[in-house]
This record gives C-alpha cells, sequence and structure tokens, in this order.
C-alpha cells in the first residue's frame, strides 16, 4: 500500500513562509528533497535526469541509526513552471517530501508534497518553479539526436589520443556553466589539463542513450553508470575520480558537454 499528499504549490509556500516569525519579506525561494528511510534503497530523477544523493545520514546521540533521515536541495536540470521528481523504491517503509524554503533558513520551510511507500513502487512528486533560470541547457535546441554519437566518438577519440584541447572544447558550455555559478572558468579549466595531461583516460565502449529535459538534453551512460570516458588517479592532495561526456545539448549544428 503506498500513500500520498499533495498541497497546493509555490503561491501558498511562499504565504506560509513569509508569515513565519523572523523571516523577512523578501524571500528567495528554493526547493529540496527531504529522505527518510527505514530500509531498502531507491533512485530518482528530476526532469528524467538521474540524481545524485547528496544527503548525509543522521546518526542519534548514542551512534546508532534507526532512521536514514537527510535531505538536499534541487538545484540543477530545474525547467520553468512544473518540475517532476520520480522515485524508484525498493524496500518496505520510506517517506520522500519536496519542501520550499527561503535562502538562509535552516529550519522553517513548506511542505509542498509527499509520497509514502510500504512496499517497492514507484511514484511521483512535483513542484513549480517560478524564479529566473540561467542554466546553459535550456538554451539547448530540441532537434532530435542526429550527429550525437559522432560527437561521442570524437570526443573519445580525442580521450584515446590525448587530445586535451579538443576535450575541452567539447565540454566548453559545462566549463561555461562552472564560471557562471563560480566567478570564474580558471579553476576548472587549469585542473581538467592538468588530470587530463597527467593521467590516461578510460573509454567505455557500450554506451546507452537516453533523451531528458524532454529531448533538450541527452544522457549516456555505459554498463554500472560508467561515463563515456573518465579519468582517475592519485594527486599530492590525494585520489579523484573525473567522468566525462555523460550530458549532451545540441546548439545549432554542434553538440556539447553540458554536465557531468
Amino acid at each position: 500500500m503506498i500513500g500520498r499528499t499533495h498541497k497546493t504549490g509555490i503561491a501558498m509556500a511562499i504565504a506560509l513562509i513569509a508569515a513565519m516569525p523572523g523571516v523577512a519579506s523578501a524571500c528567495e525561494l528554493f526547493h529540496g528533497i527531504r529522505v527518510k528511510m527505514e530500509s531498502g534503497s531507491y533512485r530518482a530523477t528530476l526532469n528524467d535526469v538521474a540524481l545524485k544523493d547528496g544527503g548525509v545520514k543522521l546518526s542519534s546521540t548514542n551512534g546508532s541509526v534507526s532512521q536514514s533521515s537527510y535531505e538536499y536541495r534541487l538545484t540543477e536540470w530545474l525547467v520553468p513552471g512544473k518540475n517532476i521528481v520520480k522515485i524508484n523504491y525498493d524496500g518496505t517503509a520510506a517517506e520522500f517530501t519536496i519542501f520550499a524554503r527561503c535562502k538562509g533558513s535552516y529550519d522553517d520551510d513548506h511542505i509542498v508534497d509527499t509520497v509514502t511507500f510500504t512496499s517497492p513502487s514507484s511514484q511521483q512528486l512535483s513542484f513549480e518553479h517560478h524564479g529566473p533560470l540561467e542554466d546553459i541547457y535550456l538554451k539547448a535546441d530540441i532537434a532530435g539526436d542526429e550527429g550525437l554519437l559522432d560527437a561521442v566518438k570524437t570526443l573519445q577519440d580525442a580521450a584515446r589520443a590525448g587530445d586535451v584541447e579538443t576535450i575541452l572544447r567539447l565540454h566548453d558550455p559545462m566549463i561555461k556553466e562552472f564560471g557562471r555559478r563560480m566567478g570564474s572558468t580558471e579553476r576548472i579549466t587549469s585542473y581538467l589539463r592538468s588530470i587530463l595531461t597527467s593521467h590516461p583516460a578510460v573509454v567505455e565502449k557500450t554506451l546507452t542513450v537516453t533523451p531528458v529535459m524532454g529531448g533538450r538534453v541527452y544522457q549516456i551512460f555505459g554498463p554500472d553508470g560508467r561515463p563515456p570516458i573518465s579519468v582517475s588517479g592519485q594527486t599530492d592532495d590525494g585520489s579523484f575520480s573525473w567522468p566525462g561526456g555523460v550530458y549532451w545539448a545540441r546548439f545549432g549544428d554542434e553538440w556539447a558537454v553540458v554536465a557531468n
């Protein structure tokens, strides 16, 4: 048996949060997902893109863990208007909640949507996003996948040949997105050039291509979620692992990587 609770969306969230004690009248709202899981495992997607579980498990004071409970923000792969989170759950007791919260606040939030599980099944949650979005993937064309595999082959051939400049060129939208968020592309460009120059890349031969974001982005993985290319090794700061060529989008006649 499964259960579901749904409340009105963003307008109600803004009204309720604005009325909370100590919250400023100007509220920059964000959404997040809260996980409470007593057993099992799950896979979640946002607008069909696999979510990376960024939650931190909480332990009781005596060190035992009676319930896995954590939350993380939904900041990537958003679209204007309605956004869909799909949960594929394998277990016997879990609850997943979408919450809305003012940035800078840690406790005050409004529950937008909740699903509960008592057996393995799939459900979905939704929320409305009305804030500005500048992510570069939203500027991509929806024009089918012609030429995509040729672009992936170019990337993999460059990885085999150690052609760092071609790898960087094909990741240009991703690098620019990093720069938009962090203020500069210098750090990521220097890092990628360093690891790609000093460590050999692994190329995945078997790939599966899946359209996501309504066909605006294509997700490419090998078996067990392996990326089309990857680089790993040791540095003075410890070990590292970098995936390449995972999320592609088309800009005019050119395909390029928008995220990994």
